[in-house]
């Protein structure tokens, strides 16, 4: 693996708390709420029943969609410069996910809610695995 490539695919996989974050805090956020996140700054939200926008305020955003069990994301992370979207479906309290960057990285994996922590595993790519633990109230470690 090139520098870059080793480089891009550290960018991807910093990436991916803040999107497991977004998916837990999807269906709790009032609209134009302060969400917020792993690194302090607050998250601006503006939703509808099946529509959410944010933006990070270091020029960052994302959307996203609610169809039945699916939920549709795209974003840009203004840190990296990285363009995403990722696609997930909901089967009771388990939901399976797999999204693309821009720098041509694939991630897949499983998210499970247990009360108000979500915790997801996944794998990228570049061979990359990881587990993540996010709350509602305190982030994701």
């Amino acid at each position: 693996m090139s520098d870059r490539e080793g480089g891009a695919m550290a960018n991807t996989v910093r990436l991916l708390p803040s999107l497991f974050l977004s998916l837990s805090l999807s269906g709790i956020a009032p609209a134009g709420a302060e969400i917020p996140v792993l690194s302090g700054v607050a998250v601006r939200c503006t939703r509808s029943a099946t529509l959410l926008h944010c933006d990070d305020g270091r020029g960052g955003h994302y959307g996203m969609a609610r169809r039945g069990n699916d939920l549709f994301l795209r974003g840009y992370d203004a840190a990296s410069g990285l363009f995403w979207a990722q696609t997930s479906t909901r089967f009771g309290r388990v939901q399976f996910f797999s999204g693309v960057s821009s720098d041509g990285n694939l991630w897949i994996g499983m998210s499970r809610q247990l009360g108000w922590n979500v915790i997801s595993r996944f794998s990228t790519s570049a061979g990359d695995r990881g587990r993540v633990s996010c709350n509602r109230l305190k982030g994701c470690d």
